[in-house]
């Protein structure tokens, strides 16, 4: 099977990982903290996580772990076009919808409980909605993009962004009409909470793709050791020395 030239090395195949592991798990830390300090006047299986924002200090951990996914929003959206998986403006403009909206959940609260909503609360709702819909956009360009896939991740990644825009979809088609009628929800605090354990599935998926899928150029010492050690021995052509490289490309990205 005919592929772009690749030479993905075994020990930085998970970098981007790695990456949305430390990133999300240091995100979570305030969210938790937030949840401990609130635990006494807010229900997390009803109640939105935006009300953390009325407790001593919870504005500023919401704004941290926001701040945290949309830093890790802009890092993948740089790696998945230096790896070319990402043409064009469509998915660096959905990432950074995502990213700026993260951050605008964070700068702009919500009203607090039971009082009618703000211009800030409006804005607030609105990037919230926006931090979802955008995702599954990037995911679906990234996934059109791959020919002759290395795994299973390109389709994984297209099947999790159809259904990601179905329940983002469902939900507001349901949430906004209840909203407006003054009401909600039922369990909206667990769906809210659900609704970020399932973004930061989406983007271990994502940064996946990126490891297994990306393209990758050899390191000069990568070249040495294959000039050294290829059948055409040490003083072979420069072309049968690239040819040796991208035959030893080829079977390091097999599955």
């Amino acid at each position: 099977m005919v592929r772009d030239h690749r030479f993905r090395d075994g020990c930085r195949v998970s970098e981007n990982i790695r990456l949305v592991a430390v990133l999300s798990a240091i995100a979570l830390v305030p969210m938790v903290a937030a949840h401990v300090l609130g635990a006494a006047t807010i229900n997390p299986l009803i109640d939105p996580i935006s009300w953390y924002a009325f407790i001593p200090g919870g504005a500023f951990m919401i704004m941290a772990g926001g701040s945290l996914l949309a830093l890790l929003g802009v890092i993948l959206t740089v790696r998945m076009y230096r790896a070319r998986l990402a043409t064009g403006p469509v998915p660096a403009l959905a990432m950074i919808i995502f990213s700026t909206s993260l951050i605008l959940v964070g700068i702009f609260p919500t009203n607090p409980p039971h009082t009618d909503p703000t211009v800030a609360a409006t804005i607030h709702r609105v990037a919230a909605g926006s931090a979802f819909a955008a995702l599954p956009l990037a995911g679906l360009k990234i996934a059109a993009s791959i020919h002759g896939p290395c795994s299973a991740l390109p389709r994984a990644l297209r099947r999790s962004a159809i259904a990601l825009a179905g329940l983002v979809g469902a939900f507001l088609a349901i949430h906004i009409p209840l909203a407006i009628a003054g009401s909600g929800i039922a369990a909206f605090g667990f769906l809210e909470r659900a609704g970020f354990v399932i973004m930061i599935s989406y983007l271990f998926l994502l940064a996946a793709t990126i490891d297994r899928e990306g393209v990758s150029y050899p390191a000069e010492a990568d070249v040495k050791v294959l000039r050294q050690t290829s059948s055409q021995g040490v003083g072979a052509s420069p072309s049968l020395v690239s040819a040796s490289v991208e035959s030893t490309t080829y079977d390091r990205v097999k599955i």
